[in-house]
């Protein structure tokens, strides 16, 4: 099944609470999906990845590298194994010249291997699993296109058909992407105006911190994590959010 999580900010941000403090806490998602989990985030523009395999509920390393995060871009991801066995390396998110990449679903991985031409068909650090080989071919017509949207509508078209799941979020350190096709994705703008205080205890609990008490960011992720106003993405629907917060949404199948 897999659970994805990805963040944009209008600046570095501490996401201790989507993580671990809200009630419907990202980490709480790895009951049903426990062979893997790992994040990712930019570090002065450059992508960092920590993974392991395993659940997220038992590993302290989780909660001790969330709490280190901060960034303007976190992705995050736990893994119930659909190809590949669960290890370290099979756990997203996925890493490819600073871009990283989270998956959500199965998708046919011997058709799209055969799509793959080198550079992008050379040294998988997975086994490679469906959800590695799906990020190359995404990768690859990005670069074919050189443009990020032509890529991944192109790369997305030949996905879609014999697929059990296609949703991903991804960010090359400037922009975020998701996009849904199969399963459940859900996205959240969250300003600093947001009337916080009338919406629920959680998110009180939210602004006592003073975490977020200037934050501007948008949320994409498998479910919802708290009792603000997420809303539903539409299946075939990309979404598209810039370094200045500019939220496109686009159906492309």
């Amino acid at each position: 099944m897999c659970r994805l999580f990805g963040l944009i900010a209008n600046g570095d941000v501490d996401v201790r609470f989507s993580m671990l403090e809200a009630r419907n806490g990202f980490k709480h998602l790895a009951r049903n999906n426990p062979d893997g989990w790992g994040l990712g985030w930019y570090d002065h523009g450059k992508a960092k990845i920590y993974k392991e395999k395993g659940s997220a509920l038992n590993s302290d390393e989780f909660d001790s590298k969330v709490k280190e995060i901060n960034s303007n871009i976190v992705i995050a991801h736990v893994r119930k194994a659909s190809s590949g066995c669960s290890r370290q390396e099979n756990s997203h998110p996925f890493e490819y010249k600073n871009w990283i990449f989270a998956h959500n679903g199965t998708v046919n991985k011997d058709r799209l291997l055969k799509l793959l031409k080198p550079p992008f068909s050379n040294d998988f650090t997975s086994d490679p699993i469906d959800s590695e080989i799906y990020f190359r071919l995404i990768m690859q017509c990005i670069q074919r296109e050189n443009d990020p949207v032509k890529g991944i509508i192109e790369a997305v078209k030949k996905v879609i058909g014999d697929d059990a799941g296609a949703n991903f979020v991804l960010s090359d350190g400037v922009s975020l992407y998701g996009f849904r096709e199969g399963r459940s994705l859900f996205c959240l703008e969250r300003r600093a105006d947001s009337p916080f205080e009338a919406r629920s205890a959680e998110t009180n609990a939210l602004i006592e911190s003073k975490r977020c008490a200037r934050e501007k960011a948008f949320v994409i992720c498998s479910e919802k994590l708290t009792d603000e106003d997420w809303q539903e993405v539409g299946e075939g629907e990309l979404i598209v959010v810039d370094k200045n917060l500019k939220v496109t949404r686009e159906k492309i199948i």
